[in-house]
Order: C-alpha cells, then sequence, then structure tokens
C-alpha cells in the first residue's frame, strides 16, 4: 500500500520495518537494571560518606542506574508510539509510516543527517550501534536506530543520498 506522493518518488528500492517489539523488550531489561542499581546505590552512597572514601564505586553504580532508566523509559516510550514503523527507500527519497502517521520526504527535503551511532556489543544489543538523527526542512525530525532492520545499510544510503547527491537505485531484476 503506497500513501499520496509515494509514487512521484520513483522506484522502490527497499523496505525496512522496526522491531518495535524489541524496543520494548529492551526496555523492560533495562528498567529492571535500572531499578536493581539504584537500590544497590543507596547504601554504596551512604558507605561512602560515613567513610569518606573514594566515591568511584559509588558514582559508577549511580551512573549505571540512571543510565539504564533513561534507556528503559525511552525505550518504552518507542514501544508504546512507534507501532508499525516502516522507512521505505524509493530512488527519489524516503517514506516514513507508522500507525497513524505517514511521511513522503524528497531526498531535497532532507536538512541534515548525523549517524552517532556506536559499533560494540552494548550498543548493539540496545540498538544504540545506529543513532540517525534526520532533520526535515519543515522542521520535523525523524530518529533511526538500530532497532530497524538493515539500520546500517539504511543510514548509510540516507546519508550519500543527502551529502553527495548519489540516489539509491532499484534492485536488480533481471
Amino acid at each position: 500500500m503506497t500513501v499520496p506522493g509515494e509514487q512521484e518518488l520513483g522506484a522502490f528500492v527497499a523496505r525496512h520495518q522496526t522491531d518495535v517489539g524489541r524496543h520494548g523488550r529492551t526496555g523492560i531489561i533495562s528498567l529492571v537494571i535500572g531499578v536493581a542499581a539504584a537500590a544497590a546505590s543507596i547504601p554504596i552512597v551512604i558507605q561512602t560518606f560515613e567513610d569518606s572514601a573514594s566515591g568511584t564505586l559509588a558514582g559508577l553504580v549511580v551512573g549505571v542506574a540512571l543510565l539504564c532508566l533513561w534507556s528503559g523509559i525511552t525505550n518504552g516510550l518507542r514501544y508504546t508510539s512507534r507501532h508499525g514503523e516502516v522507512y521505505t527507500v524509493r530512488e527519489g527519497g524516503l517514506v516514513y509510516r507508522r500507525t497513524g502517521e505517514s511521511r513522503v520526504i524528497p531526498w531535497e527535503s532532507i536538512r541534515k543527517v548525523s549517524d552517532s551511532g556506536q559499533n560494540n556489543a552494548i550498543s548493539a544489543a540496545m540498538g544504540w550501534d545506529v543513532h540517525c538523527r534526520i532533520k526535515i526542512r519543515n522542521g520535523k525530525r525523524l530518529l533511526l536506530t538500530g532497532f530497524t532492520h538493515d539500520a546500517p545499510r539504511l543510514s548509510r544510503t540516507i546519508q550519500q543520498a543527502v551529502r553527495e547527491g548519489t540516489h539509491p537505485l532499484p534492485p536488480n531484476t533481471d
């Protein structure tokens, strides 16, 4: 099913669906770890102040708690708001869909693309291996994360189309 204006972007190149369920699973795991780390940090912080000891361990545990709580909340919000999220690449642009929203975005309408993903095992598990921010000229934004199927390739495709003007080609059907 295409949305109005999608056909004008040219031939279909690729479809990338987001694993929204993974957002939920990651969010729950992160929240559990965050709550446990927050609970563990209370006696550690108290002990640090009583003994005038180095706060390295306390800082580490509090940092893990805050990072995991933040990750759990943001992934939970994405889980509840991004049902049916799909990026469709066409020769002339990108089509973004999720339940209740569709955007047809020609390559020329994208103002800036930046990917601050980190290539390591923890980042890959948390969906942070790709963290591609797409800023559109009308002021709206999209965030492509590692939870989207083949997100590294999609991020590269978008960056090449916007920065270099190299538009993607449809798959060879010979």
